[in-house]
């Protein structure tokens, strides 16, 4: 990917969502757009009509700016909403070309769960996705090397960063150069403060992390775009403290876990859940350490979250193309 396969001046784009007024890049320069009503008239489940990475057209009156219409989108990066009962989706990005999932082996600790999540939620948009261990200088080693190890086969790029001693940083910045890229993860993992050991020119706003609740404190409030001075942008996101997927098919859910897929295509039901069925393969590689049992673990959990959103899980029906065992 090159630097003309970025968001152009010819092709207005949302740079932050704040309620009802967005920022836009037009020209190269950002403009205050209002929301038109209309965005809202049909945004079915979406809570909001508008992300950041959109692109957009505008009208213009005197100095005032507005959103007319947003157009088609090469894929999104959404959640379930957060604190609410009803299946709504909560888009977080549009247009990307890839997540990086940045996570913590210090203070927060690292959460297999939150990052499993993701990864699952980026195999079903179908959006490469990273993973950053962040704050390497904190952790131990033994216990980082056992992390990398359980996701060998997930299907992510895993990177060990250090914002305090450089660690990581280069190789970082050349995953990031020339694409755009959305940085996830729970509060206080050092997004910002790593953000700002690669790019110097970000100026983003950091704060400590609270030791004594083992948890970090919600500096960045609003997603928000970045250009990186060497070719690319970075879309720098909330922190958060749970994720939930949205709309995944409960039946569908096992393709997106990719090490738990390389056992389940050949189990002898098409069906399988990876539960308690007869000879499960995945559940045999689970016993014999092929599969990290923290996989498995947030593998179950979110099923049974999906199940219970959705309905049970049932026979995958689409069988087509040359290997539909693929589909398992």
């Amino acid at each position: 990917m090159t630097n003309t396969d970025l968001p152009s001046s010819q092709q207005p784009f949302v740079t932050r969502v704040d309620a009802r007024r967005c920022e836009v890049m037009v020209d190269g320069e950002i403009v205050s757009a209002l929301l038109r009503g209309k965005l809202f008239e049909d945004i079915g489940s979406d809570k909001n009509p508008v992300t950041v990475g959109d692109y957009v057209d505008l009208s213009r009156t005197g100095d005032d700016w507005a959103i007319d219409r947003v157009h088609e989108r090469r894929n999104t990066f959404a959640r379930r909403v957060a604190g609410e009962e009803s299946d709504r989706r909560q888009l977080l990005a549009a247009n990307i070309d890839q997540v990086v999932i940045v996570n913590s082996v210090g203070i927060p600790p690292f959460s297999s769960m939150v990052a499993d999540r993701i990864l699952a939620t980026c195999s079903f948009a179908n959006i490469p996705a990273a993973l950053v261990l962040n704050k390497a200088d904190k952790g131990k080693r033994g216990k980082m090397k056992k992390i990398v190890a359980s996701y060998d086969n997930a299907g992510a790029k895993m990177i060990i960063t250090s914002a305090v001693d450089g660690t990581g940083v280069e190789e970082l910045r050349d995953l990031l150069t020339n694409k755009t890229s959305v940085l996830y993860g729970l509060s206080g993992v050092g997004k910002s403060t790593l953000m700002n050991r690669l790019d110097g020119d970000l100026e983003i706003k950091t704060r400590e992390v609270s030791g004594s609740l083992r948890a970090g404190r919600h500096t960045t409030s609003h997603s928000q775009w970045y250009p990186l001075t060497g070719g690319g942008a970075v879309i720098d996101t909330p922190g958060v403290r749970k994720f939930r997927p949205f709309g995944i098919p409960p039946n569908d859910l096992r393709i997106h876990f990719k090490d738990l897929h390389q056992f389940g295509k050949d189990c002898d039901y098409d069906d399988c859940t990876h539960r308690e069925e007869a000879s499960c393969k995945v559940l045999e590689a689970l016993a014999n350490e092929q599969i990290a049992a923290s996989r498995y673990r947030s593998y179950v959990a979110v099923l049974e979250e999906l199940e219970e959103k959705y309905g049970g899980t049932g026979r995958i029906v689409e069988k087509t193309g040359p290997d539909h065992k693929a589909r398992r």
